[in-house]
């Protein structure tokens, strides 16, 4: 029989065979939902939303935030062969660089859970993010967004 401390936070929230991959469960074991998020859905200081493709083209609005400037929107294309492609190249045109290393994508209800492990090779960091989104490409932004906040912050 499990306990609650041994289903990861997604499975504990969610249930049935929705789960966190296993380096991420094993980082993430005996935490609360509120702790989880927390730690793996940050609040981003550079946002993207908004994601829509047309063809090879990707458009979104870029939120960036700071505690000492004003909020901006950013309205900006890409040019690219996939969501993930196109968000690279959003956060790095902020200097906002992250590597993929694990991509693990799940349907949760009507939602889409994206769990990324990334890397900055220069930074010599590595963290796991989560993000949510009401498809596929925009949990991608979510999670890329979380992800970048938790190698650059």
């Amino acid at each position: 029989m499990l306990t609650t401390t041994s289903i990861d936070p997604l499975q504990r929230r969610f249930g049935g065979d929705i789960h966190l991959p296993l380096g991420f469960k094993e980082e993430a074991r005996e935490m609360d939902w509120e702790l989880f998020t927390t730690i793996y859905s940050p609040t981003p200081s550079v946002r993207i939303t908004q994601l829509q493709q047309w063809g090879e083209n990707f458009h979104a609005e870029l939120i960036c935030s700071s505690k000492t400037h004003p909020t901006r929107h950013l309205h900006r294309e890409v040019r690219a062969h996939g969501p993930i492609s196109a968000c690279t190249q959003f956060l790095g045109d902020l200097g906002r660089y992250v590597e993929i290393q694990s991509f693990h994508q799940r349907e949760i209800f009507s939602a889409t859970v994206t769990m990324l492990k990334v890397r900055h090779q220069y930074l010599r960091k590595t963290a796991w993010a989560i993000g949510f989104g009401a498809n596929p490409e925009n949990s991608i932004a979510t999670a890329m967004s979380c992800a970048a906040e938790r190698i650059h912050s």
